[in-house]
């Protein structure tokens, strides 16, 4: 769900998502009014964030675990031809692999979704 990040740093990533006519939850969501489903704008949030995590982790392969979504606000609907810019900043260090972060999803200047995620990564076997 993320085309490409454009800024890293120990505690915020960003990254950016095309919304094309073509992607596959269009053709239901809703016919003749295609609106990006919240969800997945949230998972979007969450792959960006996940992204950001694993890159302040030690070497080693990590599965990234949603723990919960607080206070997800959807303020402007996203249609095709937007480009969501995915903005997630660690709201506190990282402790035993749980990952609290706050996320924004724009378009433009105008701010289209926000949500505080917490994440757990556990490291592979």
């Amino acid at each position: 769900m993320v085309d490409k990040i454009i800024e890293l740093t120990d505690t915020q990533i960003v990254g950016i998502k095309n919304v094309t006519f073509n992607e596959y939850f269009f053709q239901g969501h809703f016919p003749g009014n295609p609106v990006m489903p919240g969800v997945l704008q949230v998972e979007a949030l969450a792959q960006t964030g996940g992204l950001l995590c694993i890159n302040a982790m030690p070497d080693g392969q990590y599965d990234t675990y949603f723990l919960k979504i607080d206070n997800c606000k959807f303020k402007q609907k996203v249609v095709p031809g937007d480009t969501l810019v995915l903005k997630m900043e660690l709201t506190e260090p990282i402790r035993r692999g749980i990952c609290v972060m706050k996320g924004s999803v724009y378009v433009g200047n105008k701010l289209c979704t926000e949500a505080d995620l917490t994440a757990q990564l556990v490291k592979r076997k």
